[in-house]
């Protein structure tokens, strides 16, 4: 647009030009003059902080043989999808590979339980190197992760362990782990969405994300900008691009805290059956949206009884927990260890109150 005039009015239009979009640049405000200004996290620093903490895991065991001709499933790499897969009953040793981290200093790893299953022989490589045998130590099945221990001959670097109820969609984060046994791989991305249900098990609440997770990142971590682990590496949608799924990170503790190993954590009950708020409901109710479970039921003698929950009652809150629905309300509690109280904010009648239930243990 500037062609028609003279050589140095053209140099100083441009000038003029250069000077009004940096004024407009500097007038930005949030994400955008973030990005602008390269103000993203320096992740050089970051995964050099991190990479310690992370390991490749491979695998030597005995699987049932696949037919070659088997579609690929829906969800991949999670936990037992090989073997949902099975034509040929012929069986074969196969190597496979895997991730996880360190959750402590003295060498136990966390990894999904589909990675290290029916396992004759797990090594684990650290990002020095060297490489020691392991075996596994804990496992809670319902969620897909287990603990496999070595024995390093000095102290190691452990992850820090955070938590994904304060994550927001829309968070970078960093998936590090050992895709087709490539090893030290790091794979960038955000938060694409939380509470998802993909139908791997009654537990599913994963974080989907589009940092590329591939075979070999499953037990990886996931971490947040703060170099907290928020998540575990654990399946795709086979057809998909960008849709990745991760453990939270919370569901850790459950498998910490297991008191004897190899047998599933113990996990929170209140004697209750739940059901969804509807629209019409939250309608009716003045609400935006549905938000909360309904107790349909209550059991009697049970923690629920004993702290005078009543059919009809919408549960709102568990402690500062927003409940969103009652998938996320068993997960609350199931990830609560019993004997602990959670203090509920309710909704009865039109009034709203809180309740204190000390959390029991589920019924053999």
């Amino acid at each position: 647009m500037f062609s028609r005039l003279p050589k140095y009015s053209r140099m100083r239009a441009a000038l003029y030009l250069a000077l009004v979009l940096c004024s407009a640049a500097a007038a930005e405000t949030g994400p955008a003059r973030n990005l602008r200004q390269g103000q993203c996290p320096d992740l050089v620093e970051l995964i050099n902080e991190l990479t310690p903490v992370v390991v490749s895991i491979s695998i030597e065991r005995h699987m049932l043989q696949k037919s070659s001709s088997e579609p690929p499933p829906l969800f991949r790499y999670g936990p037992g999808w090989q073997e949902d897969r099975i034509r040929n009953r012929e069986r074969f040793p196969l190597d496979s590979v895997g991730s996880g981290f360190f959750c402590d200093s003295e060498g136990s790893i966390v990894t999904n339980s589909h990675v290290v299953e029916g396992a004759s022989k797990i090594l684990v490589t650290l990002a020095s190197g060297k490489t020691f045998q392991a075996t596994v130590t804990a496992v809670h099945p319902k969620v897909d992760l287990a603990i496999v221990k070595i024995n390093p001959p000095h102290p190691v670097e452990k992850a820090r362990i955070g938590t994904a109820r304060t994550v927001q969609v829309g968070e970078y984060v960093l998936a590090m782990g050992n895709p087709y046994g490539l090893g030290k791989t790091v794979t960038f991305g955000i938060v694409s969405g939380k509470g998802r249900f993909i139908g791997l098990g009654p537990d599913d609440d994963f974080i989907q994300t589009d940092a590329a997770i591939n075979p070999g990142n499953s037990g990886g971590p996931l971490f947040n900008m703060a170099g907290e682990v928020i998540g575990v590496n654990t399946a795709v949608i086979a057809s998909g691009k960008g849709i990745g799924f991760s453990i939270p990170a919370d569901y850790i503790a459950e498998l910490t805290r297991q008191s004897t190993p190899m047998k599933e954590p113990p996990r929170g009950w209140l004697g209750i059956y739940v059901e969804d708020m509807t629209e019409q409901q939250a309608s009716l109710l003045g609400m935006p949206a549905p938000s909360g479970a309904f107790v349909d039921e209550v059991l009697d003698s049970t923690p629920a009884s004993n702290a005078g929950l009543l059919k009809g009652d919408l549960i709102l809150k568990a402690d500062t927990e927003q409940v969103r629905n009652g998938r996320h309300l068993s997960r609350i509690v199931a990830s609560t260890k019993p004997g602990d109280m959670i203090r509920m904010t309710i909704l009865r009648g039109k009034k709203t109150q809180t309740v204190d239930v000390i959390v029991g243990t589920p019924p053999n």
